[in-house]
């Protein structure tokens, strides 16, 4: 049994007040008369005055006790147990990556949680989930020692993102009248959503770490740079040093100003790898960055080696000015071929291809008038097309299947074709020789996003850089019965097996370091990933905040009953206030009655 009020016990004080009201007595003097209608002018007065007496018993002397005491069983609110309840509680983890550095206090804050809302007695339905929308439940069941013990799979390697899913599966998972307990690092102006609960853990942090990379090449040489900065209100010294080719250079001592930036840079070794390593802090995220030499897949691309005034050698200046990529002779070799239609070479249906109209026949040929509309696609996204001017020529050969991607007026421009060997084919229905597409850089953006695409699919070694968790696109071999992926990573050391129809999934790895994807033993993909989101970096705004009491209140209103006899109680306690005042003027009036009786 438990009160609701507890304060009311300070009530049973009554008691001894009542009690010091009963000792304290008058006593009368005696007087002596013959006549009894003398009585009635003698004033009665106090010897000694009011003092303490011995203590007479009488009704209405335990009739008030029993009203004080009712009044403060009334009063504090008993609560017992209910024998068939069950309490839900839902514990909804943040996994932002800022939450690594309070990992201990999160831990512990989830223990005093379930030591305040979980009473001894009760059962319990305990679920542990984190706001990472990829990751599982953590532990649903019954045991706190369970709970607490799942606590170790929590991973807190996101960067900034939406609370809101993982709550709404709390409230689910707990039900309408389950209590909800959030633990994040930083208090919420507002309260959180579905009736939670917020614990915030953090405190501010004096953080120094990397916060973004580039490469670049000058006159044949990779150069690496890198920024470095303080997120802290104090200054900081801090020491860092590289690490290449199993080579640790001298640690050099940094000095930085509160909020200050500094970029420091380098050639890149000889070597396919360097490691950036920072003096370790309470935030090791950011301490270490692991950078790979970029090289991307290269595009074998074909356009006619002989120059014709159909168009072709403006095709092919428009080919060499694009990264990665190699000019060939030979069709079969190519992975995309530039194309005037009609083409002198067959156009496979398993090629992918850049196809633009022949100019048109005859010297005066109208120039193309209406509106310009580009659809929704990925291609054409935030291109402006409105300054093209194309001629009326040659409309290459359409399909029911090809998605136009640039009207004007009712004529169609630009045309995307998925071929049923899966090839691309990008077709540009208009006269490249005699327009102004070579100058607009609409047409330039929409080759390259092309490019790109075809890329993506080409099966084939690359290496780069990543963000933490950011999503891998990898090309393989996707076939029914095709091997699965080896997905091995350098820190911490790990290796997996990747079905080839979950290759959709693969994200980078939640921790910075090197990492490989490899098919039948051939490399695919080889990476380093490393944390690039600054926002989770800065702890100035972490603090630490606690309200439990929606909860406790939620949890006391579902596991306790309350005196389902109030009102026979409040009745009672009236009926003794009316009993004792009647005792009370009984009392008084039967000395005068027995005097008038005389």
């Amino acid at each position: 049994m438990t009160f609701a009020h507890p304060a009311a016990l300070w009530c049973l004080l009554g008691l001894p007040a009542v009690l010091a009201i009963h000792f304290l007595q008058r006593r009368s003097r005696r007087e002596v008369v013959t006549t009894l209608f003398l009585l009635q002018q003698v004033r009665r007065e106090s010897v000694a005055g009011n003092r303490f007496d011995r203590l007479r018993a009488s009704v209405p002397l335990s009739l008030q006790l029993l009203l004080v005491l009712l009044f403060t069983w009334l009063l504090a609110g008993p609560r017992w147990l209910q024998q068939d309840s069950v309490q839900r509680v839902a514990i909804v983890l943040d996994s932002s990556a800022s939450m690594s550095a309070f990992r201990p206090a999160a831990e512990s804050a989830v223990t005093e949680a379930l030591q305040t809302l979980l009473p001894a007695s009760a059962r319990a339905e305990l679920t542990l989930l984190s706001t990472d929308p990829a990751q599982p439940t953590l532990y649903h069941g019954a045991s706190a020692d369970g709970l607490r013990s799942a606590l170790s799979g929590w991973r807190p390697t996101l960067g900034a993102h939406d609370f809101t899913p993982g709550l709404r599966m709390a409230r689910t998972l707990s039900g309408p009248r389950g209590a909800i307990l959030f633990i994040s690092d930083h208090p919420s102006p507002e309260p959180p959503p579905f009736e939670a609960s917020m614990v915030s853990v953090g405190s501010p942090v004096s953080n120094v770490g990397w916060a973004g990379l580039t490469l670049e090449e000058k006159d044949g040489q990779l150069l690496w740079r890198a920024l470095l900065r303080n997120y802290a209100g104090q200054p900081q010294d801090r020491s860092w040093h590289v690490i290449a080719q199993d080579t640790r250079s001298a640690p050099a001592a940094l000095h930085l100003e509160p909020g200050e930036t500094r970029t420091l840079g380098g050639p890149f070794p000889s070597g396919e790898k360097l490691t950036l390593v920072l003096d370790a802090d309470a935030f090791s995220l950011d301490d270490v960055l692991p950078v790979m030499r970029p090289r991307p897949k290269i595009l074998s691309l074909q356009v006619p080696m002989i120059p014709l005034k159909d168009g072709s050698a403006e095709l092919r200046s428009l080919f060499e000015k694009f990264a990665d990529t190699r000019l060939v002779a030979s069709s079969t070799e190519a992975d995309v071929r530039g194309v005037v239609w009609p083409p002198t070479t067959a156009l496979d249906a398993g090629q992918n291809a850049v196809i633009f109209a022949a100019p048109a026949k005859g010297e005066k040929v109208a120039w193309l008038r209406g509106g310009i509309v580009a659809e929704h696609h990925p291609l054409m996204e935030g291109l402006n097309w409105q300054s093209l001017l194309a001629q009326d020529g040659m409309v290459i050969p359409g399909d029911s299947k090809d998605r136009v991607l640039l009207w004007q007026d009712k004529r169609a421009l630009i045309s995307l074709r998925r071929t049923p060997r899966g090839a691309r084919q990008l077709l540009c229905h208009f006269d490249l020789l005699n327009s102004n597409a070579r100058r607009l850089p609409a047409l330039a953006i929409l080759l390259h996003r092309f490019l790109q695409s075809v890329r993506e699919e080409k099966i084939a070694p690359e290496s780069g850089n990543f963000d933490l968790h950011q999503k891998l696109v990898i090309a393989c071999d996707r076939e029914e019965k095709a091997p699965p992926l080896h997905y091995e990573t350098e820190s911490p050391p790990a290796s997996a097996q990747i079905a080839s129809a979950r290759v959709h999934l693969l994200r980078a790895p939640s921790q910075p370091g090197f990492f490989q994807l490899s098919q039948k033993n051939a490399p695919l993909l080889t990476g380093a990933a490393h944390f690039a989101d600054i926002r989770e970096a800065d702890f100035t705004a972490a603090a630490s905040f606690q309200d439990l009491s929606r909860a406790g209140k939620l949890q006391s209103d579902i596991l306790l009953e309350t005196n389902p006899h109030d009102q026979t109680w409040l009745l009672l306690i009236l009926c003794l206030l009316l009993a004792s005042w009647w005792f009370s003027h009984r009392t008084d009036s039967s000395p005068a009655q027995a005097r008038n009786t005389a």
